[in-house]
């Protein structure tokens, strides 16, 4: 009888060796098989991830054991401790927790190192990574925290922005993903000796005039994207197949222009892009002395220049990638001139002057003075796409410099009507109180530095 025990216990313990030894290597694989999936694969390289999953783990038990003895944790950037106060996240931490030793990976041969030493090691282990690989925190709508960019690959370019006599140079810096940061800005008036109606009279005073900005933000060797307003401008978008070619010498293209042909500088986009399935041509028109006379200009400031580009269209072509409707309406309010901007996303865009701005409507009673203008521009929307037979648009999208004009905080934009700085066209920081240098003789830009930052955003 007692050998028969003896000999079925000895049984019993082989098999429970055998399970265990099954079991170890069940647990292995699967431990393998989870860490080198997708839902661990967070960018970084092998020869790291174990060691990276070993730190997340050590930081929720060190997060547990400061808890404990009540002292206050130390602010991080961490997701995970920032949010640790939820219940999920202390849910979380109770499952890490019931676990006092990983497995550790040899970095030579991927064997395991140390044994966790639990009574159900199995199941519970294989029931914790299911957790880990199904929890919120590494789905997407959680963006990880990734390591600091580096600095040396951020670019500091110069705007300089001219329209209504006023003359903005501001001194920006764009990292890698476009996020662009105002670091310092002057903005002045122009004399009429300077700069007329539209053309340049004086080159070389104004070059000097750009070249104190340019010193004083720093900015002699840094790329200067130009930015010049809306009025002087008109754009048409035409079929290839009504054009005899692609010229400034088309009669059909010369028909459109506001100016005499013998001053009229044409510049052509051809809307070649594969959604596109009819040609189409946009064409921008402008006077060629008046552009003459700004090259000039910065032909003798001598600095590196990325564009000379008119205001509103690219701020157009930005709402459209963002705003998907039939048509789209913009307005860039100015002193003496609104420029209407009406079409679709890399489509037709067709430009109209309304023959006044904000300088019209400025009384003592801003709110009064505000409602009068937009009254009037809605007007003059509708009478323009009556004879077109368009419909009117839930929004029609306003900017420009004259929107500092005719707003403040005390009140917002009329019904029918939304500023572009609603609609996030870039990412960008502009905190005047925290520059050194910001001088400005308008009492407000943020509207117009909105603008400008979006602008730039969609040329670099």
């Amino acid at each position: 009888m007692k050998k028969n025990k003896s000999s079925s216990l000895k049984n019993f313990l082989k098999k429970a060796r055998k399970f265990s030894y099954e079991n170890h290597k069940l647990v292995k694989l699967k431990l393998k098989e989870i860490v080198k999936s997708d839902s661990f694969n967070l960018g970084i390289s092998k020869k790291e991830r174990y060691k990276k999953i070993t730190e997340k783990f050590n930081q929720f038990k060190n997060l547990k054991n400061t808890i404990k003895k009540g002292k206050k944790t130390k602010k991080s950037n961490s997701l995970i401790l920032r949010k640790s106060n939820k219940d999920r996240y202390k849910k979380f931490i109770k499952w890490i927790n019931q676990f006092n030793v990983l497995y550790i990976f040899n970095k030579k041969n991927e064997k395991l190192n140390h044994f966790i030493t639990h009574t159900q090691l199995s199941n519970n282990l294989l029931n914790l990574f299911e957790k880990i690989k199904n929890f919120k925190l590494f789905k997407s709508e959680y963006k990880l925290i990734t390591s600091k960019r580096n600095k040396k690959y951020d670019q500091k370019i110069g705007l300089a922005f001219y329209g209504d006599h006023n003359l903005i140079i501001a001194s920006t810096i764009v990292d890698l993903d476009n996020n662009i940061k105002v670091i310092s800005l002057n903005e002045m008036p122009i004399p009429g000796n300077v700069i007329g109606d539209s053309i340049v009279e004086d080159s070389n005073e104004l070059a000097n005039i750009i070249l104190d900005s340019l010193t004083l933000l720093d900015l002699l060797n840094s790329p200067i994207l130009c930015i010049l307003s809306s009025s002087f401008f008109n754009i048409h978008t035409f079929n290839t197949s009504d054009l005899k070619q692609i010229s400034p010498s088309d009669n059909h293209i010369q028909s459109k222009s506001p100016y005499l042909p013998a001053n009229t500088l044409v510049d052509f986009l051809r809307m070649s892009d594969r959604k596109i399935s009819n040609g189409l041509v946009r064409t921008i028109y402008s006077k060629r002395d008046f552009i003459k006379s700004w090259t000039d200009t910065l032909e003798i400031v001598n600095a590196p220049i990325i564009g000379l580009v008119p205001a509103a269209v690219h701020v157009f072509d930005s709402i459209t990638s963002k705003i998907i409707e039939e048509t789209t309406f913009l307005i860039d309010i100015e002193a003496t001139q609104t420029t209407l901007l009406i079409g679709s996303n890399l489509a037709e865009l067709h430009s109209q002057k309304l023959p006044f701005g904000y300088s019209l409507y400025i009384t003592d009673n801003l709110k009064e003075s505000s409602k009068n203008y937009f009254e009037r521009a809605l007007n003059s929307v509708k009478l323009i796409i009556q004879e077109t037979n368009q419909k009117l648009p839930q929004n029609i999208f306003v900017m420009g410099q004259g929107l500092d004009k005719l707003l403040n905080t005390e009140f917002s934009l009329p019904e029918g009507f939304q500023r572009i700085s609603d609609l996030n066209l870039s990412n960008y920081s502009y905190q005047p109180k925290t520059m050194q240098i910001h001088e400005t003789v308008s009492k407000t830009i943020e509207n117009n530095i909105c603008a400008l930052v979006s602008i730039l955003s969609s040329c670099v």
